[in-house]
């Protein structure tokens, strides 16, 4: 891991303060110097926290999020059941803030599969904005899977949102072609 800077270090010393203005100067200052490493102790932060001040103001600074290197945090914290309540702002973060989310294909069908409605109808939202071409095979196997999900899904409009996205899935562009 490359070296963290010193104006990083102090970004995510303020994060963890019990003062909740330095926490937002800090959640401030990450959009000006921070890193993929202060944007993980952000993440923390938010599944850690019981101030909404500071909530709304880290999802606000997801949804505005331009860099491509916290691509990876975001998806492993989308992965982990201890960021389960705030997955449908995790994924939203890549429609909101027009991050490309492209290579994760599977990971949206999958997280709508197993997600709640808000988080499905974000993750269709999600997909839906891909301006990329999969591979057919790739696009197929999700769309089995999203119609299987749909038949089994006990949750009307949640089933309704699978069986959509399953259309959205067959109509996306495939390479090569």
């Amino acid at each position: 891991m490359s070296q963290i800077s010193p104006e990083v270090k102090e970004i995510i010393h303020q994060l963890k303060s019990e003062d909740e203005k330095v926490v937002l100067d800090a959640i401030k200052q990450n959009r000006k110097e921070g890193n993929a490493a202060s944007f993980k102790a952000l993440l923390e932060l938010l599944k850690d926290t019981d101030e909404p001040t500071v909530e709304a103001a880290i999802i606000e600074f997801l949804y505005d999020l331009k860099d491509e290197e916290s691509i990876p945090v975001l998806v492993n914290a989308i992965q982990e059941e201890d960021y389960s309540f705030y997955q449908s702002f995790l994924v939203a973060t890549f429609w909101q803030s027009a991050i490309d989310g492209s290579e994760y294909l599977s990971l949206f069908v999958e997280t709508a599969i197993k997600g709640d409605y808000m988080t499905s109808l974000e993750a269709l939202t999600v997909i839906e904005n891909f301006d990329s071409s999969f591979p057919h095979d790739e696009l197929l196997e999700l769309e089995s899977d999203l119609i299987a999900a749909a038949e089994e899904e006990q949750n009307e409009d949640k089933k309704v949102l699978l069986a959509s996205m399953a259309d959205v899935v067959r109509n996306l562009p495939i390479e090569g072609e």
